[in-house]
């Protein structure tokens, strides 16, 4: 008897049918540990986090109706487990606080840079999506309005000591200590300090002051416009000190507390998106990290950026050829017409003047470069010594709430030193930006006395 088209699509169906009914059987546990620490935070905030991320980033997994439904039951109890092992607020106040505000920043630049909640599961699950209120209302929980003027701190006589063995290391010639390579085997870049600067951040999420360095292929990548993606050979190094509150209010670079590495190689390390990552602690350069496994940590950070191959930092250049790219800081960019960019020069220190919203970075060239990391502020700089001070005013990362950039460049000062002797001799510069108020010799003066006593930031 010929089999009518009508009939096997009954069978199939029915085959189907049984199929997707025995599936449902296959169903991987999905615990539901008791809550041991849950977050604390005020009902508001809390309310919106229970909402929108309870559901996979807790204990309290409610599945919808549909969500047990196999195979999406399956993508539920993946997402669950993965969600748990990255954030859980069931034991999250087990953590240090440091570390309870790391991962809810963290956690916040995921949701706003769009690559949390997944779309996909906003489209079942509405409650989920934040509103531009929610996010508003996260921002201040986090970072609560405050005065403008920083408070004074006292330094710590650990700093002062790691400031002074610094710079006496680097006195007797014994430059960067030798450091482990990180967990993965990536290995430590002993030259970085000679590396150029591709940007400066401060980081009001950890009471840091951030410098990006980038080695000699990234610098060449920068001056091509060829940075999207990164060539194979980038290396950025991202330097990290504590905040130092001067008495009148502003910011310097304090004690030294990490320096992170960035290197491009899109086939060896293709397994953690074509970059290797490192981070080595203190001015002992612990390698960061148990095992290997930490890069998950720097890989989950860095994916909402994929975009951007998987960079946060918007490097800073001259306006040119480069300016063009939609991946520098455009609103940062050096004037086109300096004859030596301060920006071909290494890095000496930063500040952040809370006060008028500004952040500066002082660079110097080879000779003052080696002195300011050898010698105490109070020794004059050699003949031949050139600092170059940029101003910039601040403006919000758009890449991490959390973090400040240099916006618009405000002024950029240049102070060489002409002659040494019984009297040192400054000749001093401004290149761009407005002149102060006072008159050209006090201003020059005052000036020249401020940028030379600019403590060197400790690169271990």
């Amino acid at each position: 008897m010929k089999t009518s088209f009508k009939d096997i699509a009954l069978r199939v169906g029915a085959g189907l049918l049984l199929l997707g009914l025995g599936l449902q059987f296959i169903r991987p546990p999905l615990t539901h540990p008791p809550v041991t620490a849950d977050l604390q935070a005020p009902p508001a905030v809390k309310q919106i986090l229970q909402t929108a991320c309870y559901d996979c980033h807790s204990n309290q997994t409610a599945l919808r109706w549909f969500d047990r439904i196999v195979p999406a039951y399956w993508l539920v109890v993946h997402d669950v487990n993965s969600g748990r092992q990255h954030l859980n607020f069931s034991d999250m106040g087990k953590l240090p606080a440091a570390k309870q505000q790391a991962l809810l920043y963290e956690s916040l630049n995921h949701v706003e840079l769009g690559a949390m909640p997944p779309q996909a599961y906003t489209r079942l699950h509405p409650e989920a999506a934040l509103s531009r209120g929610q996010l508003q209302t996260l921002e201040v929980y986090l970072n609560p309005p405050q005065s403008a003027v920083a408070t004074p701190s006292q330094a710590t006589t650990a700093a002062a000591q790691q400031y002074a063995a610094w710079l006496a290391q680097n006195a007797a010639g014994r430059g960067t200590a030798s450091a482990h390579p990180a967990p993965n085997g990536l290995a430590f870049f002993a030259d970085y300090r000679d590396w150029k600067p591709i940007s400066t951040t401060e980081r009001f999420d950890n009471d840091t002051l951030r410098v990006i360095l980038g080695n000699s292929v990234a610098q060449r990548a920068l001056a091509a416009n060829q940075i999207h993606p990164w060539p194979d050979g980038t290396a950025f190094a991202k330097l990290a000190w504590d905040q130092f509150v001067d008495a009148d209010g502003s910011v310097r670079s304090g004690a030294f507390k990490q320096v992170e590495f960035m290197l491009k190689d899109a086939t060896k390390y293709a397994s953690t998106e074509g970059w290797g990552f490192g981070r080595w602690l203190g001015t002992a350069l612990t390698p960061y990290g148990k095992d290997a496994d930490f890069v998950r940590e720097c890989t989950g950070c860095h994916a909402p950026m994929a975009a951007n191959d998987f960079v946060y930092t918007l490097p800073i250049t001259q306006q040119g050829a480069a300016a063009s790219a939609p991946f520098v800081n455009s609103e940062a960019l050096l004037p086109a017409s300096l004859v030596a960019s301060p920006l071909t020069w290494r890095v000496i220190a930063s500040r952040v003047d809370p006060l008028d919203a500004s952040m500066s970075t002082l660079y110097g060239n080879d000779l003052a470069v080696e002195h300011a990391r050898s010698q105490p502020v109070t020794t004059p700089y050699p003949a031949g010594a050139s600092l170059s001070l940029v101003v910039w005013g601040q403006q919000r990362d758009a890449h991490w709430f959390g973090a400040k950039l240099p916006g618009k460049a405000r002024s950029i000062e240049t102070v060489t030193t002409t002659a040494t002797g019984s009297t040192t001799s400054y000749a001093y510069q401004r290149s761009f930006g407005v002149p102060p108020a006072q008159s050209s010799a006090q201003a020059a003066d005052a000036r020249i006395a401020f940028i030379v006593a600019q403590q060197a930031s400790v690169m271990p």
